[in-house]
């Protein structure tokens, strides 16, 4: 096939020779992806703490802040299918919505978690995580904010009298 597109030629790679994820959104930003793994938030290294234990215990291998696409994904394992992206105090949700589209499209599924659930919810959101993942059955229901309690019966016995 000479003059094939889909010869490599002087070391570039045509389009249709790169993975579906690769090939579906626009350019990999490597060096961007680099900078923010070079400079991880408090939550970023805490949460990639404990998925780094998940290769050893159950096989799983996450990556941060991967290029997939057009898009980097704070936390992904290509294996299974799934990225995990931390929301801090600046994201802008109409980015979000196109975000977790074009990873669906590519076939990965996306758990969402805010800085404040790691912090308040570590267990949950671990657990959450882990029931994604189909390694963990503690988790009762979805992940939900911390609720304020209810009130407890006033002192006096309250209600009727």
């Amino acid at each position: 096939m000479r003059g094939s597109r889909r010869h490599a030629v002087a070391g570039h790679i045509h389009a249709d020779d790169l993975p579906t994820t690769r090939r579906i959104g626009g350019p990999i930003h490597r060096r961007l992806a680099r900078r923010l793994r070079n400079d991880p938030t408090l939550w970023e290294r805490r949460l990639w703490t404990w998925l780094r234990t998940l290769r050893k215990s159950h096989g799983l291998h996450f990556r941060r802040q991967v290029p997939i696409g057009r898009f980097i994904a704070d936390f992904g394992c290509h294996g299974a299918r799934l990225i995990i992206k931390l929301d801090g105090p600046f994201h802008e949700p109409e980015k979000d919505t196109e975000r977790d589209a074009w990873f669906a499209k590519a076939g990965y599924r996306t758990l969402r978690f805010s800085n404040d659930a790691l912090a308040q919810q570590w267990d949950r959101t671990v657990a959450e995580i882990e029931h994604a993942l189909g390694i963990g059955d503690r988790l009762d229901g979805p992940l939900t904010f911390l609720q304020p309690p209810t009130p407890g019966p006033s002192p006096r016995g309250g209600g009727e009298v």
